[in-house]
């Protein structure tokens, strides 16, 4: 049977689908995790058009209901006419397609609407309910009727849909149904277990909670959510690295010459910063890929905080350096792979990818060199760029910040500039 979700259609479903765009990919980790939230994909589909076609399909089963035997009449319909060699059966892969990008957009919706302050007011504790499949993972039947508060970080990794054919829901409960079912408090949030698995794409080691598939470790649309979205952070959290053993670092490729005109001045509105950095980018709201085929989703809750209000101009000197941050995403000279463990939770790991790119301006006929450093993660990202003046040390000029520069080249090298010439 077609998957039933109750008030399906609803605007927020319907808004958080439409707002996706076709990402052409080779396999199903070409979009990995809450990059879902912005790019639709099929894998293995590598034709803009066939995602078209499949994009489609879904958005009419999104809004108008339709029934799985409808949706397989227009998937036979897409293969025939693109002439499609997919794996598996036709059976199994349309239902795939089907369900997981319903569900998520319904399980998208539902956290948008949960994630309002007012409802979280009135909805304290969030209750996790197992499908009842009978063919079922162990984890989810133990995480049954367990309630949390709906702000517990537990829910930002466990929030169903947790893995590919998982029916598990959550639901928000009141203070008042937690005295009527005898209850004084929230539940304690499991410790997890983990398991690792391997990016192959880029050679990252990911540590997955056990019972959770990969790629399905975040909350659905918590990057689109205007509540949720992944959040600035000035600093990055304090951890130790991991050693990866001696660290090569080439000479870094020449400054890139920066027109003044790109520094923007101080005065400007949060939103003239802000799409400053988006117009850097061919599609501003979307999925831009780096230079490695890395999927970034970029959109303008990426400088919001938790209430929705922009936080550019935080740490009074970013939003003069937005243009550059883009460029550094754009076009790195470098970029890092790290992995570190977190201070706060052993066993846990972060990966994060650190964008370097240098600058030099020419400022009262003197030469004012800089770079641009933009590492995301986790959910988290910080950016900062810094400029300083040459200096003369015996005779040579010699950059402020060349050694404050070398200590950002750690990791694993993912990517180099290749020089021209």
């Amino acid at each position: 049977m077609a998957p039933k979700y109750g008030s399906l259609p609803f605007k927020e479903a319907i808004d958080f689908f439409n707002q996706k765009q076709p990402q052409p990919t080779q396999g199903w980790e070409d979009v990995y995790g809450q990059q879902h939230d912005h790019a639709f994909m099929v894998a293995g589909a590598k034709k803009l058009a066939i995602l078209e076609s499949f994009a489609n399909a879904v958005q009419g089963a999104i809004e108008g209901g339709e029934p799985l035997a409808d949706f397989q009449k227009r998937f036979d319909q897409i293969v025939a006419q693109h002439g499609w060699d997919y794996h598996g059966s036709r059976g199994w892969r349309s239902r795939l397609i089907y369900e997981t990008n319903i569900r998520q957009a319904y399980n998208a919706g539902r956290e948008a609407q949960m994630a309002d302050p007012a409802f979280l007011a009135r909805f304290p504790y969030t209750e996790y309910r197992h499908s009842g499949a009978e063919n079922y993972r162990p984890q989810h039947k133990a995480w049954d009727r367990m309630v949390l508060r709906s702000n517990d970080p537990w829910w930002q990794v466990h929030s169903p849909s947790n893995g590919y054919g998982c029916k598990c829901k959550k639901f928000p409960r009141s203070e008042r149904w937690a005295k009527r079912h005898g209850r004084t408090g929230p539940d304690k949030a499991p410790a997890d277990q983990y398991k690792e698995h391997l990016d192959k794409r880029t050679g990252e080691l990911r540590q997955i909670p056990k019972g959770i598939d990969p790629g399905f470790e975040h909350t659905p649309g918590q990057s689109w959510l205007r509540y949720s979205t992944p959040q600035p952070v000035d600093t990055w959290p304090k951890v130790q690295p991991i050693p990866f053993g001696p660290v090569e670092r080439p000479p870094l490729p020449p400054p890139t010459p920066v027109d003044e005109r790109a520094i923007l001045p101080d005065g400007l509105s949060d939103t003239e910063y802000v799409n400053a950095f988006l117009e850097e980018f061919d599609a501003p709201h979307g999925i831009f890929a780096d230079v490695t085929g890395e999927p970034l989703a970029i959109n303008d809750y990426l400088f919001r905080d938790a209430n929705g209000q922009y936080n550019v101009s935080k740490d009074k000197i970013r939003h003069r350096y937005m243009r550059l941050l883009a460029r550094a995403l754009i076009a790195p000279d470098e970029i890092w792979s790290l992995l570190e463990p977190d201070a706060a939770t052993p066993g846990r790991y972060r990966i994060k990818r650190r964008y370097i790119k240098r600058w030099v301006i020419s400022q009262n006929g003197q030469p004012v060199h800089g770079f641009s450093a933009f590492e995301y993660g986790q959910g988290i990202w910080t950016g900062n760029t810094a400029f300083t003046p040459y200096r003369t040390k015996q005779g040579q000029r010699v950059p402020e910040r060349d050694s404050y520069l070398e200590k950002q080249r750690e990791g694993v090298l993912l990517y180099r500039k290749q020089e021209e010439g």
